[in-house]
């Protein structure tokens, strides 16, 4: 009989606290499950380029995030995940005041999870997809 742990999506839905960079970029959870993650960001003003579009690092930061949400909720909460490739392409600029990036696992290995993840504005306009190989550390029960 296996056990089940808990993982970040029970966490979440419990109320645990976020690390402190969501509330810094802006960033909250709308979903958290093992079919996708979803994750929301307030675009802070500082993280608009001169030129007024939400800068690149901005839009990668949220997909990544939202990837490693997906991730840890396939996993145990005593596991750990941190990327180790994050291929980006950027569709189009955005000036919108918020951004919504969705998450979803493709394949999820002992130690690797290949992932796939894009942001969106609100209103649905592609800015970003990509591509991700998440590594998967296994601690011993």
């Amino acid at each position: 009989m296996s056990t089940r742990h808990a993982s970040p999506a029970d966490s979440l839905e419990a109320g645990v606290e976020l690390p402190a960079f969501f509330d810094y970029l802006g960033m909250s959870v709308l979903e958290a499950s093992a079919e996708k993650a979803v994750v929301r960001m307030q675009v802070p003003r500082q993280l608009y380029s001169p030129f007024g579009a939400v800068h690149g690092g901005a839009t990668a930061a949220l997909i990544d995030t939202a990837i490693g949400v997906a991730v840890a909720c396939r996993i145990s909460h005593r596991d750990r995940t941190a990327t180790h490739e994050l291929n980006l392409n950027y569709i189009s600029f955005s000036t919108a005041p918020v951004l919504i990036a969705t998450a979803r696992i493709l394949r999820l290995g002992r130690s690797v999870a290949h992932c796939e993840a894009e942001a969106t504005t609100e209103d649905g306009q592609l800015i970003a997809k990509a591509l991700a190989t998440f590594g998967v550390f296994r601690k011993a029960e």
